[in-house]
């Protein structure tokens, strides 16, 4: 949990998935946590590299509909980097079952806008002010003021970020998932996406 919290993004998905279980692990769950051991013991020379270049403030955020076996709940995460290398990073089940997948990244995008305006304010007051930042997400439908019909059902709250737009706040890009790192948060992840994840997050070896 501590690395996981403190330097190592890549691996929230897994640790969140086996925390689930600590009241009452099984074998397949001490399986589960010898694999991230070993995975930490092959990365172990990497670490995040900061350059004093670029202080641009970007988040990436994705969440995978129904993706608990257990109670069909959607697990939602997010990346924000600085400078192409992340700083703050989430990967977490939602609170209540999503209907569909658009409602299930409103609320990924809600929380997501809510940390993006504390970090701001923040490097605010650092003296690094943010006028162009980012938010990268696999929909745009937060940027469209006509709301369809399978929209009806997701409450207000989560249309918050309209004003954030339209304030000029914030600024929601649409990216593919393949592009997206902000997907090793929420599933799991081939070899190679895994990779790709890490080279976008500023993970460098030694």
């Amino acid at each position: 949990m501590y690395v996981m919290v403190c330097t190592k993004p890549d691996i929230a998905h897994a640790v969140g998935v086996d925390n689930m279980f600590l009241s009452n692990p099984g074998k397949e769950h001490w399986e589960g946590v010898k694999w991230i051991l070993r995975y930490l013991k092959g990365i172990s020379k990497m670490h995040l590299s900061f350059r004093r270049s670029n202080f641009t403030l970007q988040e990436f955020s994705d969440t995978d509909l129904g993706g608990d076996l257990d109670d069909r709940k959607s697990t939602i995460g997010y990346i924000f980097t600085l400078g192409c290398t992340v700083i703050s990073w989430k990967s977490k089940l939602q609170g209540r079952v999503s209907l569909s997948t658009t409602e299930a990244e409103y609320v990924v995008i809600s929380k997501a806008a809510k940390e993006m305006i504390w970090l701001k304010n923040l490097l605010q007051e650092l003296g690094k002010q943010q006028d162009d930042s980012s938010l990268f997400s696999v929909i745009c439908l937060a940027k469209n003021p006509i709301l369809h019909f399978r929209c009806k059902h997701i409450e207000l709250k989560y249309h918050f970020i309209r004003n954030l737009i339209n304030d000029g706040d914030l600024f929601l890009l649409k990216i593919p998932g393949a592009e997206n790192p902000a997907d090793m948060l929420t599933k799991t992840v081939t070899t190679t996406k895994l990779r790709l994840c890490i080279a976008s997050t500023g993970l460098r070896e030694n």
